[in-house]
C-alpha cells in the first residue's frame, strides 16, 4: 500500500513537472509586442483589420459593428489611429471614421488586448463579438 501510494504521488509529481515545463518554455501562446500587422476575422466571422506601422489602421468588411456592439452584414468599415496602451499590453484604437453600410457611425476609442495574437471586441453583454487573428507581419 505504500508503494502504491509513493507511485502515485511521484506520477502526480511528474505530470505537475511536465505541465510547469511546458508553460516555462513556452509551449503556450507567443506573446506578441507590436500589434503592426495584417489580422483577419476567424470562427465564421468576416472582415480585416490592417494595423500599419505609421499609426494608422483600416477595418473593411467586418462582420461585427465593435462601436454598437452588434452584429453586421460584413459591411462594417473604419479607419483611424492606434498607440498602445496600458503598458503596451493593450492597442488603443480611435476609430475616426466608421460606416456600416451606408449609415456613418459614431467614432470613438476602444481599448483592446493585443498580446495573445488576438484581438477581441465584443458587446458589453459578452454576447456578440468578433475576434482577429494576427496573420502577418509588413515587410521591411
Amino acid at each position: 500500500m505504500n508503494s502504491r501510494f509513493a507511485r502515485l504521488r511521484d506520477l502526480t509529481f511528474a505530470r505537475l513537472a511536465a505541465a510547469a515545463l511546458l508553460v516555462l518554455t513556452g509551449c503556450t501562446n507567443p506573446q506578441i509586442t507590436s500589434p503592426v500587422g495584417e489580422w483577419v476575422a476567424m470562427g465564421g466571422d468576416e472582415g480585416t483589420l490592417s494595423i500599419r506601422p505609421d499609426g494608422t489602421f483600416t477595418m473593411t468588411g467586418a462582420s461585427y459593428n465593435p462601436l454598437q456592439g452588434r452584429d453586421s452584414d460584413s459591411d462594417f468599415n473604419a479607419t483611424g489611429r492606434w498607440i498602445t496602451a496600458r503598458e503596451g499590453t493593450e492597442v488603443a484604437l480611435d476609430f475616426e471614421e466608421a460606416t456600416q453600410g451606408p449609415r456613418d457611425v459614431e467614432p470613438r476609442i476602444d481599448f483592446v488586448p493585443f498580446r495573445s495574437g488576438t484581438l477581441r471586441f465584443q458587446d458589453a453583454e459578452g454576447l456578440f463579438d468578433i475576434e482577429f487573428r494576427l496573420v502577418g507581419r509588413p515587410s521591411r
